[in-house]
């Protein structure tokens, strides 16, 4: 018996099939950006650093990059189908305490 929507999932992280009936689980997870605190201080600058200077090189380095860039560089959201197998690694891996 078919799945009646068709609809078929793959693995995110090895690309293998994930076939209906079998356990298929879904990882969410967000990256961001953490204040640590720090303020800005330019009293800390080298003394030959202008400024104005600075600002200017931020921005244009900042012009070189796309808005969705820019946005992964301080946040970003995914989800992930996993087969049986890949959950298994990657609770593996939380389990060991490697994050956290």
């Amino acid at each position: 018996m078919g799945n009646p929507n068709g609809i078929k999932y793959i693995c995110d992280f090895c690309g293998q099939l994930i076939e209906i009936g079998r356990p298929r689980f879904i990882l969410k997870g967000e990256l961001y950006g953490a204040y640590d605190g720090a303020e800005f201080d330019e009293t800390l600058l080298p003394p030959s650093t202008n400024i104005q200077e600075e600002i200017k090189r931020l921005i244009a380095e900042t012009e070189k990059k796309s808005e969705k860039e820019l946005n992964d560089e301080v946040y970003y959201a995914f989800n992930a189908d996993l087969c049986r197998a890949c959950r298994d690694k990657i609770y593996s891996i939380l389990d060991e305490g490697r994050f956290g």
